[in-house]
């Protein structure tokens, strides 16, 4: 008798997907609120933070962040990332998660996005920068911009799902 072959259900994981927080301190506050009350601890800020009070208003979260043209004061970023715990990837960042892989970069580097996109094996590559929400597939990648949470309208962030790359759109205000 051969063994039988057991197949788990994969484990849903959602995170939430940020750009250009602009300094925005209290609005980040509400973010928190929204990705406590829906049990998410985990997300990505696609660049322009602009100052460490904006990443400590994501201290209760594990945050992945890459900086943006705006962000001038790095070492004081990195600094207040380290201290809270978050993860500094510099000019782009690549995670493994839920089955997929994702690549993320702020966006004003043109060649460093297009880069990503045809580089083979990343199943999502985000980027903000343009402020405005994006979800397209280039090439067979998901291309998602989550939009700003300053300077947009509407205001707001996104949570993908893993693995099934759900995508929903959560405006502030």
């Amino acid at each position: 008798m051969g063994r039988a072959r057991v197949i788990l259900p994969s484990v849903m994981t959602r995170i939430a997907l940020l750009s250009d927080s602009h300094d925005q301190v209290v609005r980040l506050g509400s973010v928190v609120k929204v990705l406590q009350g829906r049990g998410i601890g985990t997300a990505i800020h696609c660049g322009d933070i602009t100052s460490p009070r904006a990443v400590e208003a994501l201290s209760g979260l594990t945050v992945h962040w890459v900086f943006g043209n705006c962000d001038f004061d790095r070492e004081g970023l990195r600094a207040a990332m380290a201290g809270c715990g978050h993860v500094c990837h510099g000019l782009r960042g690549e995670l493994a998660m839920g089955g997929r892989r994702l690549a993320f970069t702020h966006g004003d580097r043109a060649q460093l996005l297009s880069a990503l996109i045809a580089s083979p094996g990343f199943d999502v590559v985000l980027h903000g920068h343009t402020h405005v929400r994006r979800d397209d597939l280039n090439n067979g990648v998901r291309v998602v911009c989550p939009g700003a949470l300053a300077h947009a309208a509407p205001l707001g962030f996104a949570i993908l799902e893993l693995p099934t790359l759900d995508l929903e759109w959560i405006d502030l205000e």
